[in-house]
């Protein structure tokens, strides 16, 4: 009779090897991999299959496919040796606490939270806590350890590097599109804007196009959070004058449209700001890289 202990380690030393050559669909290429010789895998995968009873691949051609059986074990071995790497990681990178990170609700919302599953999935061992917040954050007071700041660079005693720029344009619900063949026509919807800042208003963008005449017959509706205005936008209520960072994805999913060409250059740009001093340097350079590549992305 077996030993159980000694089923169970070659179970957990097959598994590997298992889903390795399931991603390559070949031996040789999961030897490669791993960096030992095909005959090895081949052992290691036979082992797995005779303490499991039931065969894992067969061969096609000058590859292996997966059977039933190798098919349902393998989104189960994945999952499990994820679990396992994340749990070394910590072990590896004992965890200081969430990285605390203050962002503006609207960047938070539109930007940020839909691509930070990939940093989560990319860098298990660093949890990141986000502070949604117009106010600026104490750094002194320890309230935060990194800043998505937008306005020109100049923080004294902290360090920044930029981030990434946008412009401003209007848009509209699809719906809406048909309506605005030419500026005049935004006389007949409500324009939505969020506070001048960095002269981005309305008045500043009809004058750019050339319209600044039709202003006082334009009806403006004013929120405090750009977030609130791209929903009232998306719900078709009217036409927001938004930045190209926070509507990049709603615009390729077609969920917004862009009825005209003109586009403002903001005064301001994002920058990264944190301590140059902070016990977290590590961590914070690990997400400043993640950041800037994902800006680098969104702008492709």
């Amino acid at each position: 009779m077996l030993n159980p202990r000694l089923v169970t380690n070659r179970r957990l030393s097959g598994l590997r090897v298992f889903a390795v050559a399931a991603r390559h669909g070949s031996y040789s290429a999961a030897a490669s991999e791993l960096c030992v010789t095909q005959a090895a895998v081949s052992q290691q995968i036979r082992n797995l299959e005779a303490s499991l009873g039931c065969r894992l691949f067969v061969r096609r051609g000058s590859g292996m496919m997966l059977t039933t059986e190798g098919q349902a074990l393998l989104p189960f071995a994945e999952q499990g040796l994820a679990i396992l790497e994340r749990g070394l990681a910590r072990l590896a990178h004992p965890a200081a606490g969430p990285l605390q990170v203050s962002v503006l609700p609207s960047l938070a919302a539109r930007w940020l939270m839909p691509r930070l599953w990939r940093f989560t999935e990319t860098h298990p061992q660093l949890e990141l806590r986000l502070q949604p917040s117009q106010q600026l954050a104490d750094f002194a007071a320890g309230e935060v350890d990194l800043a998505i700041r937008y306005g020109e660079g100049h923080y004294p005693g902290l360090h920044s590097e930029l981030l990434m720029s946008d412009t401003a344009f209007p848009v509209c619900a699809p719906a809406l599109a048909t309506r605005l063949q030419r500026v005049a026509d935004l006389i007949s919807l409500p324009l939505v804007a969020g506070p001048e800042y960095a002269g981005v208003s309305w008045a500043n963008w009809l004058a750019l196009s050339g319209n600044e005449h039709i202003l006082p017959q334009c009806r403006q509706l004013t929120v405090d959070d750009g977030n609130l205005g791209l929903e009232m936008v998306l719900a078709g209520q009217g036409v927001a004058l938004s930045r190209s960072v926070l509507v990049a994805d709603l615009l390729r999913q077609g969920r917004l449209c862009r009825p005209f060409a003109t586009e403002l250059t903001p005064k301001h740009r994002y920058y990264l700001v944190w301590r140059p001093d902070s016990s977290r340097l590590n961590d914070i350079t690990m997400v400043r890289d993640w950041l800037k590549q994902e800006a680098l992305e969104s702008r492709e």
